[in-house]
């Protein structure tokens, strides 16, 4: 997807989507709409972390779902919008437990 179709697409997501992952800052409320590009499950269960990463043309960001093995819905390649805190970790920012809502796609995308 390009960046152009990726602006259209976060203007017309459901939420509004206030935030790009570029602009995005330590400690702060984002609600933020991209694509996923990977998801990447616990190597153990007793890890207890679910994590994708999100691309909003603009840049990436990893979202973590903490104590979960997975989460409904989420898998590579789907269109997400994110509400949620932006914390540091040591490989970046990161949104945790976000509040979420999966895009439907267009017939075009299938």
């Amino acid at each position: 997807m390009s960046v152009g179709e990726m602006e259209n697409a976060r203007e017309n997501a459901d939420w509004e989507v206030s935030s790009k992952v570029s602009d995005v800052r330590e400690r702060q409320q984002a609600c933020l709409y991209g694509v996923l590009r990977s998801v990447t499950y616990p190597a153990s269960a007793a890890s207890g972390s679910f994590a994708a990463t999100l691309f909003d043309g603009t840049g990436s960001i990893e979202v973590v779902w903490l104590g979960r093995k997975n989460v409904p819905g989420i898998k590579p390649g789907i269109r997400l919008a994110v509400q949620g805190m932006v914390i540091s970790r040591a490989n970046g920012l990161c949104v945790i437990n976000p509040s979420f809502q999966i895009s439907p796609m267009v017939d075009n995308e299938r």
